[in-house]
């Protein structure tokens, strides 16, 4: 079985007629997720999420804005100069997964730290 972890904004069109598989916040807001995609819900919609990095909660949903950064506004350059996008879009990719990286060190130094 092959796997791939996808980065998708989901969107729910839900208004009246409520699926018994919706999920919803304290607000009482639909919470779009993986059950709409599992329910072939036809409420969903969705779009990619290039160049982004993100932190996803025990359901695999980016709960708040502080929990993802993409790439793109004040990040683009300020001309429409493709070659300079692209070398600042290489620069973005390799920080993030040097960030990637570095949590993933901290935190197992701080995991084997507590066992002491």
């Amino acid at each position: 079985m092959r796997m791939k972890h996808l980065l998708l904004e989901v969107y729910c069109d839900c208004k009246l007629e409520i699926p018994s598989y919706c999920l919803n916040d304290l607000n009482g807001s639909y919470r779009p997720g993986s059950h709409c995609f599992g329910n072939n819900c036809r409420y969903l919609s969705y779009t990619d999420c290039p160049n982004e990095i993100a932190y996803a909660s025990e359901l695999g949903i980016i709960e708040t804005l502080d929990d993802f950064i993409g790439f793109g506004g004040e990040m683009e350059p300020n001309s429409n100069d493709i070659e300079e996008r692209e070398f600042l879009l290489t620069k973005w990719k390799d920080k993030c997964r040097k960030k990637i990286s570095e949590a993933h060190e901290e935190y197992m130094k701080f995991k084997e730290n507590i066992k002491k």
